[in-house]
């Protein structure tokens, strides 16, 4: 799956690599620190340990993710979620996957020479653990003039492609009362995502793609397909919140009585994954040791994250510095010189911490 590992060997050979890393993929208009300041961050702890020849007990290993954004190849998270072996999306059906152009993932990979012969599953290449550095990507820790997040879970989220049907039609010459406009039913249905999810405070949703098959300004559409993105702290409230949404896309539909229907497909899913307490404690323990306790903040996070895929077979927990102003897949996304610094460091120190515990054997 092209997944980048680069692995500094440890003193014992029967242990497995402490694993860092994130990703280096980004959204069509993102920024420059979304998952890049984890990977970055883990080469400079890389640099740092061999620059002042520090033996760690265990393989430290850096990770690149491939396409954990699904912006060429839809499927957030693609590859951690092989890897890990729990995804719903096999490698085989990843493979099947095409971008815009045509091409799968597995051809792109072979036309650069990554695709590599390393079996993408956590039994042929496991882990000890994982940290991941991430910016928040979103307004808390700013807000509360927090300094560092310990995060302790990612929350539960579905995504699903749905289809309005309604009868084409010329646009001059059909009367109101007589059409099947499937853009119209489908622009009612995607207010209700919106709608829904904040009546019921349950979580949040959004629609962010839609697609039109006519185009054309002089024909009543009667085709129109738009993506669901549901997130919600548990797995309970997501289905809450999907059957809650669906439910007003049937009153809705029925109120319009204009012969349009619409039909749903579920596409993905990450189920909700909570962190190991062993990798909290070293994330908290070196974020105290660096601000103090009243500059760190619990946090679950809102957004998906290859480390969520990984805590489903290795132990694993993620670390949170500020996003200027919450903002984030956008091209004014900023996380200060001194905050990126900062998450590098703690990153270290969690990750040495770790080592030693697996040395002295509190940790197993």
């Amino acid at each position: 799956m092209g997944n980048i590992f680069a692995t500094r060997p440890g003193s014992s050979t029967e242990r497995k690599p402490i694993a860092m890393g994130s990703h280096l993929d980004t959204q069509p208009a993102g920024g420059r620190y979304d998952g890049i300041l984890g990977v970055i961050a883990a080469l400079e702890v890389l640099r740092t340990l061999h620059e002042n020849n520090i033996q760690t007990h265990c393989p430290i290993s850096l990770i690149d993710w491939t396409n954990e954004e699904g912006a060429r190849f839809p499927g957030a998270m693609m590859c951690s979620g092989v890897w890990s072996t729990k995804s719903t999306t096999s490698l085989e059906a990843c493979y099947a996957v095409k971008d815009t152009d045509g091409i799968s993932p597995k051809k792109a990979l072979e036309d650069i020479g990554y695709l590599g012969d390393t079996p993408c599953e956590y039994r042929e290449n496991g882990l000890e653990c994982y940290f991941e550095l991430h910016i928040e990507q979103g307004p808390k820790l700013e807000a509360t003039g927090n300094k560092v997040g310990v995060v302790t879970a990612v929350q539960a989220m579905k995504w699903f492609a749905v289809r309005v049907s309604g009868v084409e039609g010329h646009s001059g010459t059909t009367p109101m009362d007589m059409r099947s406009d499937a853009l119209v039913t489908a622009s009612r249905l995607i207010a209700s995502v919106s709608d829904v999810a904040r009546t019921t405070g349950l979580g949040v949703s959004t629609v962010g793609v839609i697609s039109n098959d006519t185009q054309s300004q002089a024909t009543i559409p009667s085709g129109v397909e738009f993506i669901i993105d549901v997130r919600c702290s548990t797995d309970k409230m997501v289905q809450d919140l999907c059957s809650a949404i669906f439910k007003s896309f049937d009153e809705i539909v029925q109120r319009g009585n204009n012969n349009t229907s619409y039909h749903v497909f579920r596409t993905w899913d990450l189920p909700e994954s909570v962190f190991h307490d062993d990798c909290i404690g070293a994330v908290l323990s070196a974020a105290v040791d660096e601000v103090g306790i009243s500059k760190i903040m619990d946090m679950k996070s809102g957004a998906g994250h290859n480390a969520a895929w990984v805590s489903k077979v290795v132990k694993s927990s993620m670390i949170f510095v500020p996003s200027k102003d919450g903002i984030s897949h956008n091209p004014a996304e900023y996380t200060s010189p001194e905050d990126c610094s900062l998450g590098g460091q703690i990153l270290l120190q969690a990750l040495l911490l770790y080592d030693d515990g697996v040395k002295n054997g509190s940790l197993s």
